[in-house]
């Protein structure tokens, strides 16, 4: 079997309509080279080459990702820095600290606009369907891809809804059972989200615009750019960046599961369709429990997450029940080539690790060193 670049064929346009996407074939993509999603490269000479292959497609996707990281953390310590001098009171730090976060998210989107324009600025990056790859390794550019497209419905739109109640209220049943025995998990980020949520243009940021630019990054720009290595893959690994980028233990473990559901839905669907979703959890959801707690207090509080709670968890039973089966068919059909998640170890990979993980322990420490 030779690894040589094949030429594309045009999939079929036609998204998925009638069938769910966990009962139907799933939409494949056209393979950059003559390996199967799940097919090993066979002789030396064929595993090294894509070792290299996988390498490069990692490190230009995690490379954008990378700096778009780095803006948000230069540029956010220097707007916070200043605010902390600046701001003669509490309220006024948290009136500033959400337009400083609008100002610096909106430069971060904007470079990632620049650098990945032939692809963000088209329909078919927002909507799904079948587009042309202009971005990637020479193999790969010109080639016919197909990433969405499915039809949403009103009831797999109830089946998504279900599994952000689902998320959200296991991380509040978790979050309550650890206070029950004393272990109390600290969250720097949602704390100071919360605190200053109240004020417009924190609402605006962790509602609205936040939601957007973490889509078009993590769903639109990086799980498209690793999707040549398998669906399962870019899923996975998408969600993964998108937990660290959180920054906090308790953020990115309920970020890492949020993650999944607006990976497959990006993937299968489309971005807009993630992007609804993910705005709907933070502003419905996360805003309410941040209204309800500040107007009505520890009560209100309390009723909101018993609510959440008991929606969540039923909603969990019943998708799992009737859609666990035809999940774990889409596993085994998007499986990526044994050895793909060793990609994991690229540099850019690595680095974005390190530093994540620096800073999340940093905001812990200072956290609970008041």
């Amino acid at each position: 079997m030779n690894i040589t670049t094949t030429k594309p064929q045009r999939p079929a346009l036609e998204p998925l309509q009638s069938q769910s996407v966990l009962t139907a074939q799933p939409l494949q993509p056209q393979q950059p080279v003559s390996v199967s999603a799940s097919e090993s490269p066979e002789s030396p000479e064929q595993r090294k080459w894509w070792r290299g292959w996988r390498r490069r497609v990692i490190n230009r996707a995690m490379g954008v990702t990378l700096i778009y990281q780095m803006i948000l953390i230069i540029l956010g310590s220097a707007a916070l820095a200043f605010l902390a001098f600046t701001s003669s009171s509490r309220d006024e730090y948290f009136r500033g600290q959400g337009v400083a976060s609008l100002a610096v998210v909106l430069v971060a989107v904007g470079f990632l606009t620049i650098v990945r324009r032939r692809d963000i600025l088209t329909r078919e990056f927002w909507l799904g369907g079948a587009h042309t790859d202009t971005y990637g390794e020479p193999n790969q550019l010109g080639h016919i891809s197909q990433y969405g497209g499915a039809r949403m419905t009103p009831r797999w739109a109830l089946v998504f809804l279900a599994l952000a109640f689902g998320v959200q209220g296991v991380r509040m049943a978790i979050t309550w059972g650890l206070s029950q025995v004393g272990v109390d998990l600290v969250s720097p980020a949602l704390e100071s989200i919360s605190e200053a949520s109240v004020t417009v243009s924190m609402w605006l940021y962790a509602g609205l615009i936040g939601p957007i630019c973490e889509e078009v990054l993590f769903r639109g720009v990086l799980m498209k750019e690793l999707k040549p290595l398998g669906k399962n893959f870019a899923i996975v690994t998408s969600a993964l960046i998108f937990a660290l980028f959180h920054q906090d233990l308790v953020q990115s473990t309920y970020a890492f599961a949020m993650g999944l559901v607006l990976g497959f839905i990006a993937m299968e669907y489309s971005l807009i369709w993630a992007i609804a979703l993910h705005v709907f959890n933070n502003a419905v959801l996360g805003g309410l429990s941040a209204g309800i707690t500040h107007y009505f207090g520890e009560t209100g509080d309390a009723a909101f997450m018993w609510a959440i709670i008991a929606i969540g968890l039923i909603g969990l039973i019943i998708v799992f029940a009737k859609y666990g089966k035809g999940l774990t068919e889409y596993q085994r059909a998007n499986r990526s080539v044994k050895g793909t998640y060793s990609g994991w170890a690229s540099w850019t990979f690595i680095v974005f690790v390190a530093i994540t993980l620096a800073s999340a322990i940093f905001s812990y420490v200072s956290a609970v060193m008041g």
